[in-house]
């Protein structure tokens, strides 16, 4: 199996993103969107394209399944594997996907449920159709705002569980 190298995030302040808007650093589709290239003979077919949404933590997964490893019952792992539906398999599966990037000024928080994306920069919310407006400039939170309440409970409840996470984390080491 050959897979390329992975990036964190998207292309560079000087990259030319279109038509994603943003760059690297941002919790927008030019931020976060990278492409993925994956070689298995003999498993995936050469030449195929998926529609499938993945994220870094999913080719732990994949690579553990694929290797089969007996992964602890106690173990949290937050990716999929990939694989069954890159063989054809299985069908794509809809995922929500959170992001997060904490600085000064400002904040960005991001959700994906299926094609539905929240984007809250700073105290603006915006809601897009990736499926119709990939490079996120039709904001519908005007007019999709029960989408725009259920994305902001899950983030909320992700924030919060992350957060509660790495707190716990950080009582068991000091």
């Amino acid at each position: 199996m050959d897979a390329g190298p992975t990036s964190h995030n998207g292309g560079e302040w000087l990259s030319r993103n279109t038509p994603l808007f943003h760059h690297k650093g941002t919790v927008w589709e030019a931020g976060i969107r990278v492409p993925a290239i994956i070689r298995w003979p003999g498993h995936i077919p050469a030449g195929g394209v998926s529609g499938q949404v993945g994220i870094t933590m999913d080719l732990t997964t994949s690579i553990l399944a694929a290797a089969g490893a007996v992964i602890p019952s106690d173990s949290k792992l937050e990716g999929i594997d990939l694989f069954p539906i890159l063989e054809g398999r299985a069908p794509e599966t809809e995922r929500t996907l959170f992001w997060r990037v904490v600085r000064p000024e400002p904040p960005q928080r991001a959700v994906r449920s299926g094609d539905w994306k929240l984007v809250l920069d700073g105290p603006r919310a915006m809601l897009f159709d990736l499926r119709t407006d990939i490079g996120e400039r039709e904001n519908l939170i005007g007019t999709r705002t029960g989408v725009a309440q259920r994305l902001h409970a899950l983030l909320t409840a992700w924030e919060r569980d992350v957060d509660s996470e790495a707190k716990r984390a950080t009582t068991r080491n000091q």
